[in-house]
């Protein structure tokens, strides 16, 4: 089987553990279909990652995938699926690559999260929709740009010290966590089948 990689842009936040390293967020959207290449149009379903739920500490966190040169920074802590899509929270280790990722995302300057993944179980949709039915988590990583764009975004950085820091020069990190807050309560909850 091939590893496949799709980005988003989910609402992200940096959040205090008592040091201000870990990164929470929607890593996935669940029903969104979205073109991937003139091919392709493809969307996940809700629980498509379940397996992975109980062993999240087994999924890597990157900057970048690891296997397309990307780093590894830290550790899944946490996956629930939502909603919204598969919500993750992940440690970033205090290195060099570590620290300078979350310099990047309290800046705004990273803000979309990227899967890699194994297909395991596909559907085809009306419109010709490949519907991720059940796929093998493989990698989560903090990129540049990704699949999903704006639909998997960082919303905030927070620390011990002060719940909402902004960006030195916008105030998009307290508008993009309040965007995700008010879409998060207007979604339908959806029975697990």
């Amino acid at each position: 089987m091939t590893d496949l990689y799709r980005s988003f842009t989910p609402d992200l936040e940096v959040r205090s553990g008592g040091d201000g390293r870990t990164i929470v967020g929607i890593a996935v959207p669940y029903g969104k279909a979205q073109r991937i290449d003139s091919q392709l149009v493809e969307q996940f379903a809700r629980g498509a990652f379940n397996n992975q739920i109980r062993a999240a500490h087994r999924i890597p966190f990157a900057r970048e995938h690891v296997p397309l040169g990307g780093a590894l920074i830290g550790r899944t802590l946490m996956l629930r699926d939502d909603a919204a899509g598969l919500y993750g929270e992940w440690r970033v280790s205090k290195t060099p690559t570590g620290d300078e990722t979350l310099e990047l995302v309290k800046d705004g300057a990273l803000h979309q999260l990227s899967i890699g993944f194994r297909e395991r179980q596909n559907r085809r949709l009306a419109g010709g929709v490949i519907e991720r039915v059940t796929a093998t988590l493989r990698e989560v990583a903090v990129v540049m740009q990704g699949a999903y764009g704006e639909l998997a975004a960082v919303a905030a950085v927070r620390s011990s010290q002060e719940e909402y820091p902004e960006c030195p020069t916008c105030s998009h990190s307290r508008n993009n966590l309040e965007r995700a807050r008010q879409i998060l309560a207007n979604l339908p909850v959806l029975p697990m089948e």
